[in-house]
């Protein structure tokens, strides 16, 4: 909230216009991105930018492509600091120093790997090894703070604080007053007027407590609101009594204002859509951004009820519009065809602009929006990470999957339309204006609605009578639902799988998931699973399976079972509405992996063949 990473994005705009950025890392938040990403990232950005560099880099990358895979400081030295420094000694070089800006150093997944970069680049700065200068952009977590006033790194750095601190006043002083002015001037008021008053100004001063995320904040409450005066004051009023004295409590005094100006009759679906935008991460920074019609469609609303939705929270959620037009490539033709019938490669092209744009994009100006809303001691009644909550989600993204698996019907093993179902439009409450784009919208979301209810059904919060609806759902459909909409993927997808980073394949209509090593020492917790097991099976989600007597499966099971590992076979789901769930847990080697398919016949030969060893050893 003291505005580093609007500072980092100013130093890489401006840098930019001089030509001086070489690149600019921004660690996404609550991603938790992993560091074997960091230097590669880098290396690309400047190989944009510096043709006879990006010939080197790629001479040695098609050398040994293990590079990408191996230690970061040997990844540092073999794509970065050698190739510049054979650039220099052939009289090659850039010529001037660049800047490369990471920001975020805190929200790389490990602590160590962050203290790791930060030595890294240190020694290559003592050595002169990079032409470059560096610039990070943090929170003073301890390890980073000891790591940058280490007696190694201080004779390189210069380090910068931004406490938050009452330092900061003047300067948000500044900010309001600036920021009162374009109000006035966008409303052709003279900035004469004697509007915000002196005691109101010093009051949102006092209130921010350094933050710059508050007068940011109350500003565009204040843009935006009918009555301008009226919305000040009641800023104003807030923010006199707090109920704590934390740092942050005059923010939370102005959102829990906010929260409590809208209409208890549209409470519960704003609440909803706070929850959908936590669950998806969509804020600045996380690296996620959703698409308008997806989650209008999501929460079953109109455009104009979407829009209204939004409006009780604009000032603190930004609805961004993009065109809302899509061109389909010359090569696919018809827009009047489903999806299913176009290349693998143009699926997964139209599933991101689906998913991503369509509609324009959605987030919320700010994390800290996201902090208030997901802990119970701060948003109190508003908490979207309640069990209450818990329950709404899941029941609202059942009754979306419910709806939509009516519409759809087997030929075969493929899904299609249901007979009497013309197109897609009928099911979405915001439909696009051809089929192409809306049977893909509609698929999205179905797999949306089934992807929820399958993660979020392993809370133990969650009633009962609920899991025993989601039992009653057609998991046959879900799952080739699911496979169609990730038809032109053919690489590694990254899902949450029992609280751990997980990655997912799909394999002639088996989907194999993994969670690795790192995840499953961190995060996994067989206890727990084992409870969730329970909770299924009590829910009638799932119910052991025994292969017949002869059948190739039952004796892979069986071997598997021997072995050091704890393996399951189950139905998920009813009758010809079920699909198989295989799951393994090796306590040994420390991992989990599952599988899920309609048909099991081909799936021994799958399990056998997949050579697992090759698969990303990393957390996603």
């Amino acid at each position: 909230g003291v505005g580093k990473s609007a500072i980092a994005q100013t130093c890489a705009e401006e840098l930019k216009k001089l030509g001086r950025l070489g690149a600019a890392f921004f660690f996404a938040v609550n991603v938790r991105e992993d560091a074997e990403q960091f230097f590669p990232t880098i290396a690309y950005q400047l190989s944009t930018k510096f043709l006879d560099y990006r010939y080197i880099l790629d001479q040695r990358i098609r050398h040994d492509r293990t590079i990408l895979k191996k230690s970061m400081a040997i990844q540092f030295e073999t794509l970065i600091a050698e190739p510049f420094q054979e650039l220099e000694k052939t009289r090659r070089g850039i010529g001037r120093r660049m800047v490369i800006l990471v920001d975020g150093l805190d929200e790389c997944k490990r602590p160590d790997d962050q203290s790791r970069i930060i030595d890294i680049i240190a020694t290559a700065a003592r050595d002169s090894a990079t032409p470059f200068r560096w610039a990070f952009f943090s929170r003073p977590e301890p390890h980073i703070e000891a790591s940058f006033t280490s007696d190694d790194v201080t004779q390189v750095t210069c380090m910068v604080l931004l406490p938050v601190s009452d330092d900061a006043n003047p300067d948000i002083e500044l900010y309001l007053r600036s920021g009162f002015k374009n109000i006035l001037r966008r409303r052709n008021i003279p900035v004469t007027s004697q509007w915000p008053s002196d005691d109101n100004i010093q009051t949102l001063v006092n209130a921010s407590k350094g933050l710059f995320v508050y007068a940011a904040t109350v500003l565009r409450d204040v843009d935006q609101a009918g009555s301008p005066s009226e919305a000040l004051r009641a800023a104003c009023v807030a923010t006199l009594n707090p109920t704590d004295s934390s740092v942050f409590a005059g923010l939370d005094a102005f959102y829990m204002l906010i929260m409590q100006r809208i209409p208890p009759e549209d409470l519960s679906t704003v609440l909803l859509l706070c929850r959908i935008l936590c669950s998806s991460a969509s804020y600045p920074g996380s690296g996620y951004t959703s698409s308008v019609m997806h989650f209008s469609n999501l929460l079953e609303l109109s455009e104009i009820d979407f829009r209204a939705t939004c409006n009780r929270l604009s000032a603190v959620l930004h609805v961004h519009d993009h065109s809302n037009s899509f061109d389909p490539p010359p090569r696919f033709g018809d827009t009047d065809c489903p999806f299913w019938h176009a290349a693998p490669s143009f699926i997964e092209e139209l599933r991101v602009y689906v998913s991503v744009r369509l509609g324009g994009s959605i987030h919320f100006y700010h994390k800290s929006f996201y902090d208030f809303l997901i802990d119970p001691t701060r948003s109190g009644p508003f908490c979207v990470w309640s069990s209450p909550m818990h329950n709404a989600y899941f029941k609202h993204c059942l009754g979306v999957m419910l709806k939509y698996e009516e519409s759809y019907d087997f030929q075969g093993s493929d899904l299609i339309l249901a007979h009497g179902v013309a197109d897609s439009a009928p099911s979405l409450s915001r439909p696009y204006t051809n089929e192409l784009v809306n049977s893909m919208l509609k698929a999205c979301v179905y797999d949306w609605a089934f992807d929820i209810c399958f993660q979020w059904g392993d809370l133990p919060e969650i009633e009962h009578q609920l899991l025993q609806r989601f039992g009653r759902a057609d998991f046959r459909k879900a799952r080739q639902n699911q496979v169609m909409v990730f038809a032109g993927n053919d690489g590694f997808l990254g899902y949450v799988r029992w609280d751990c980073g997980a990655h997912s394949k799909v394999i002639r209509g088996t989907q194999l998931f993994r969670v690795p090593r790192d995840e499953f020492q961190k995060n996994f917790d067989v206890t727990e699973f084992k409870a969730v097991i329970k909770r299924w099976k009590e829910g009638g989600i799932i119910q052991p399976y025994h292969p017949n007597i002869g059948s190739r499966f039952k004796s892979f099971v069986a071997k598997k079972s021997q072995d050091t590992l704890i393996s399951r076979l189950y139905r998920m789901g009813h009758g010809p509405k079920s699909i198989f769930w295989y799951w393994e847990i090796n306590l040994k080697e420390e991992y989990y992996q599952d599988f899920m398919t309609a048909d099991l016949a081909d799936v021994e030969r799958i399990y056998q063949e997949e050579w697992f060893d090759s698969w990303p050893t990393k957390p996603w």
